[in-house]
């Protein structure tokens, strides 16, 4: 994600490790059990990052005062967690809610979820496996 409305094509480049001087996140997970040491949680996040300066390399714009609240991406998902109380593994299937690369009116895609396309499937559902609590 970002700078600004930047798109990583991760096909195309591999994963870029693009960082931004300014960074704004949001977070809140709501954590249940689900049985002994298995847990879950739902979860929404939003953010981007952005360059103070114009960067040729990528095309996005530095960050703006007025519309970087127009250039934030937002995503939900489920999450399942083994917690052993000395080691917490987690499992996080995510996917955009909001994608800010597209065009300005077509930004929120939570009308194109499609969980029985395998394209869409293969596109927007991003797992994540980690070690211990985020926050």
């Amino acid at each position: 994600m970002g700078p600004g409305t930047h798109q990583q094509n991760a096909y195309l480049n591999g994963f870029l490790q693009l960082g931004g001087d300014v960074k704004l996140e949001a977070n809140a997970e709501f954590r249940f059990n689900i049985v002994r040491f298995f847990k879950g949680a739902l979860f929404a996040d939003a953010g981007n990052i952005w360059l103070l300066k114009s960067n040729p390399a990528n095309a996005s714009l530095p960050f703006s005062s007025s519309r970087f609240y127009n250039e934030f991406a937002v995503g939900a998902g489920i999450g399942l967690r083994i917690d052993l109380s000395f080691f917490i593994l987690r499992f996080d299937l995510a996917t955009p809610l909001r994608k800010p690369w597209l065009e300005e009116n077509q930004r929120w895609v939570v009308d194109q979820i499609n969980f029985g396309n395998p394209s869409w499937r293969s596109e927007n559902l991003i797992l994540n496996v980690a070690i211990g609590y985020p926050f």
